[in-house]
């Protein structure tokens, strides 16, 4: 079994897969329902979302002894929590939390707003910033290593070029209808902006899933190579 799990493909293989089969499943069966599903108060899909970084606490308590006795990625570790959580507490609603004028923060018009407490601003601007700057020692760290050890199979790079991808596939999802509207002075019809939404957010639920199995994956990798 750790052959399948520290393979470079399993990751894309595995997740893909379990995602296409989900909107397989929901789109044939449970169509009809899919309002019902994306409800925001009494939906199972958010409850589900909330429920998929389970996976992701349980690798930060079981594997921390690990990554934090490695002087190499201690601070890596500790800054993977800190995006952990980040995500969590967006999935709960904190754009929403901080502001009390407006309705989601971390956007610019959230910024441009007049009326919107320059307070408010201060603390959303300076979360901002240290969520990219989060980002950027990541990126600073690692792109070179990413890239070159892509091309040699690495599984742990082709798990976080699958995090990344389903990543990128979820921001589209989410932007491309206000975008399309935005420039084309009309939205798109109603089922299809359900449908992408869907799509967000099924994708979104598997970012911790991946992220969980990322710690795990490099840790068995890690233990493979001692023995």
């Amino acid at each position: 079994m750790k052959k399948y799990l520290t393979s470079p493909l399993f990751a894309p293989v595995f997740f893909s897969l379990l995602w296409l089969l989900w909107l397989s499943f929901t789109f044939v069966f449970q169509y009809d329902c899919l309002q019902d599903l994306l409800n925001k108060d009494e939906g199972p899909l958010e409850t589900i979302t909330n429920i998929a970084y389970i996976p992701l606490l349980i690798a930060y308590i079981c594997l921390g002894r690990f990554y934090m006795n490695n002087e190499k990625l201690r601070l890596d570790f500790v800054v993977y929590i800190l995006l952990g959580i980040s995500a969590f507490l967006r999935e709960l609603g904190i754009q929403h939390w901080l502001t009390t004028h407006d309705t989601t923060a971390f956007k610019s018009r959230f910024f441009l707003n007049p009326n919107n407490p320059l307070y408010e601003k201060i603390i959303a601007g300076t979360i901002l910033l240290l969520f990219f700057a989060l980002i950027v020692y990541l990126a600073v760290r690692y792109t070179k290593h990413l890239v070159t050890s892509f091309f040699k199979m690495n599984p742990t790079t082709w798990s976080i070029a699958t995090l990344c991808t389903i990543g990128v596939i979820a921001k589209f999802t989410d932007r491309f209808p206000s975008n399309y509207k935005r420039s084309y002075g009309e939205a798109l019809p109603e089922q299809l902006r359900t449908n992408l939404e869907f799509v967000e957010e099924t994708s979104e639920t598997l970012l911790p899933l991946i992220a969980a199995f990322i710690l795990w994956q490099y840790w068995l990798i890690h233990k493979k190579r001692a023995n």
